[in-house]
């Protein structure tokens, strides 16, 4: 699971929806399939979310006893590259610890023409013994949800995913027993790409594991294989359709000098708290997994909601919450209390007015974003923002 801003009080990590988890891809207004190269301008867990199919939909084959992991996570965790490796004009952003990995942005020069730079995003995971695995199953869940897969030549394990609804590309590649993924949307030319994940494979302790851009499609595919009509993603159930429909699919555009009536569109993706928090070790995720226990529920039965503006301009991050047969009272309570850790110290939370609606306000003092959350019955929304623009926004569009 990508890992979150961190600050001495705010949880080191959220829990961020599986791409190929029971769900669907990020969606639009109409409930059609959505992405773009805006995205990779998003925070690195929006960015992730959107353009690593497989990243998290191979958690579970991470061991969880019988391999000793130290020296496996240790590895990943060291797995930086070096910033004299990345190709021209491009230099190392924010990097990000998990429990089981690292994240880095890798960002292209600013062309200085007022549009958001290119970046790319790598991470590099320790999977122990199932680390072949864990590539294979990326293939598979690839194919299944209708992207184009191809072998990286040279590579150890290396392939290339490609999806036709974002346009993005997904790289993998195995060194023993990490696993890296450098995630694009689009913007980075193929050579450019091929650096990045060798700079990659190199400090993964073997330059040649990455080997070069794959041919499109996978020219492996047995006959067996059949292709998947691209038309079944919009056909596919979302997880948790009431929830999802409590989400705004767009608000009105904050921005100081947008024109009257202008809109921002946001994607909006479910699953089950089992499939978004799999390898979440923070505090505040296990402190809601032990309230789970304590009113006879489990993360099966918490059912969880991203929703992030498609465009990657606006600095925001919309959660939902659903616990089928629990007062959503109790439940929004548990999200502020225990997931958002508000009663830690240092940590401020008033209620507000917001859009007319009634709001608490979690501040980190920390001066990064602030939490909002609102109940609607029995669901439970979570903005995360800087902007009170944004969160006005936000509230104003939730029904």
């Amino acid at each position: 699971m990508p890992a979150r801003r961190t600050s001495p009080r705010r949880s080191a990590t959220r829990p961020s929806l599986v791409p190929g988890a029971p769900g669907r891809p990020w969606t639009n207004e109409a409930g059609e399939p959505v992405g773009g190269s805006g995205l990779a301008t998003a925070a690195p867990w929006l960015a992730l979310l959107a353009l690593v199919l497989a990243a998290a939909t191979i958690g579970f084959l991470l061991i969880r006893g019988g391999d000793d992991l130290g020296a496996c996570r240790t590895a990943a965790w060291s797995a930086i590259p070096d910033a004299h490796d990345l190709p021209d004009e491009w230099h190392l952003g924010s990097t990000d610890l998990n429990a089981n990995g690292i994240t880095v942005s890798v960002m292209k020069a600013d062309p200085g023409d007022g549009t958001s730079p290119p970046v790319v995003v790598a991470s590099v995971t320790c999977y122990g013994s199932n680390a072949a695995n864990a590539v294979s199953a990326a293939r598979d869940a690839a194919k299944a949800v209708g992207s184009d897969v191809g072998n990286r030549p040279g590579g150890v394990d290396a392939i290339d995913i490609h999806s036709s609804s974002t346009g993005s590309t997904t790289s993998m590649f195995r060194t023993g027993s990490l696993v890296a993924q450098i995630a694009d949307s689009g913007e980075a030319s193929s050579t450019d790409l091929d650096k990045i994940a060798t700079s990659v494979a190199r400090a993964m302790g073997d330059e040649h594991a990455a080997g070069t851009s794959a041919k499109i499609p996978d020219s492996g595919a047995t006959g067996s294989d059949e292709p998947t009509d691209s038309g079944d993603l919009e056909s596919t159930p979302p997880f948790a359709p009431e929830l999802e429909a409590a989400l705004p699919r767009s608000i009105a555009d904050p921005g100081p000098d947008a024109s009257p009536g202008a809109t921002v569109a946001l994607g909006v993706i479910s699953a089950s708290a089992s499939d978004a928090m799999q390898d979440a070790t923070d505090p505040g995720s296990r402190s809601l997994v032990g309230w789970l226990t304590s009113v006879g529920k489990t993360t099966d039965d918490l059912e969880y909601a991203a929703s992030g503006d498609e465009s990657g301009t606006l600095d925001l991050a919309i959660r939902g919450f659903r616990l089928p047969g629990v007062d959503g009272a109790k439940l929004r309570d548990a999200i502020v209390e225990r997931y958002l850790s508000s009663t830690a110290p240092g940590v401020t939370t008033k209620e507000a007015k917001i859009s007319g609606k009634t709001v608490t306000t979690i501040d980190y003092g920390d001066g990064q974003a602030l939490e909002y959350v609102y109940r609607a019955g029995d669901v439970v929304i979570n903005v995360e923002t800087s902007d009170p623009a944004v969160a006005a926004a936000v509230f104003a569009a939730v029904k």
